[in-house]
C-alpha cells in the first residue's frame, strides 16, 4: 500500500512504529536489550493516543484563545497534575500542585517513576500521584486537573478500562471514594504551567520531594502570575 494512499491516522501509526522500530535496532546494536513485540506494540497505541489527544487539546487553545487559573468554588482544593517522560530512560517525574479557593498553595510534591511505557501511562502515574497526596494532606473536596484529555476521558467514564493502564485508572477511581467529593476536569497546557514546572523541577531530585504551603522558588514565578492572571493579589 502507498503511504500517500493512507488516511491521516494509518500515516502517524506507520510514522511512529517506524520511528519505534529503528530506535530500538540502535538500542539492540549499542545495548544489546531487545524488547517484547509486545511492549513495543503498546507504546506505539499509547503515543496515538497521546498525540491525538495534544491534537485535540490544541484546537480547543485556537478556538478559546485565554487560559488563566481560576480558584475552585468554596473549600474545594484544586489539584493539578501534569508529567514529563523520557522515551531514552523510559522514566518520568510527575508534578503536582494543590491551592485552596484564594489561590494559596496548601502542598505540592514531585515523584520520579521508572519503567513508564509512554506518556500516557506517565500522566496516569502523576493522577495517581494526585490522589495519594490528597489523602495523606487529609483534603475532603477535590477538584483534580490535567491537560491529558485522555486520562481525564477515561476517569469520567463508567466504562471498564481495557487499555495498557487500566490497573492505574481502576485504582485511581477506587481511591477517590474516600474523598467526600472528588471530580476529574481537563484543561489545556496553557492553564497547567505550574504543574508542569513541578514536574520539570522532579528532574533535580531521584526522590519524592514534598512542599508544604510553599513550591520550589523556580515555579514561585509560575505560581504568582497564574494569581495575577486571575485577578489575584500576587
Amino acid at each position: 500500500m502507498e503511504f500517500n494512499s493512507l488516511n491521516n491516522k494509518e500515516r502517524k501509526i506507520r510514522v511512529i512504529a517506524y520511528w519505534v522500530i529503528w530506535y530500538n535496532q540502535n538500542k539492540i546494536y549499542h545495548e544489546g536489550a531487545r524488547e517484547q513485540v509486545n511492549e513495543v506494540v503498546s507504546f506505539v497505541k499509547a503515543y496515538c493516543l497521546e498525540i491525538t489527544a495534544m491534537e485535540v487539546t490544541m484546537r480547543s487553545v485556537q478556538v478559546v484563545g485565554n487560559y488563566d487559573w481560576s480558584p475552585p468554588g468554596n473549600d474545594t482544593i484544586k489539584i493539578n497534575f501534569d508529567a514529563t517522560f523520557n522515551q531514552h530512560t523510559r522514566r518520568s517525574n510527575s508534578g503536582v500542585i494543590a491551592r485552596n479557593k484564594d489561590g494559596l498553595v496548601m502542598a505540592a510534591c514531585t515523584f520520579l517513576w521508572a519503567y513508564i511505557s509512554g506518556p500516557v501511562m506517565a500522566e496516569a502515574r502523576a493522577c495517581l500521584q494526585v490522589v495519594s497526596m490528597a489523602e495523606e494532606m487529609g483534603f475532603h473536596d477535590i477538584c483534580i486537573k490535567g491537560d491529558s484529555l485522555t486520562i481525564i476521558r477515561k476517569l469520567n467514564t463508567a466504562e471498564e478500562d481495557k487499555s495498557e493502564i487500566s490497573s492505574l485508572v481502576k485504582e485511581i477511581k477506587g481511591r477517590a471514594y474516600i474523598f467526600r467529593s472528588v471530580r476529574f476536569r481537563h484543561i489545556p497546557r496553557e492553564a497547567n504551567k505550574a504543574a508542569h514546572g513541578m514536574a520539570m523541577e522532579g528532574h533535580r531530585y531521584e526522590n519524592p520531594q514534598y512542599w508544604i504551603e510553599e513550591v520550589p522558588q523556580a515555579v514561585e514565578g509560575l505560581v504568582n502570575s497564574e494569581r495575577r492572571g486571575n485577578g489575584e493579589e500576587g
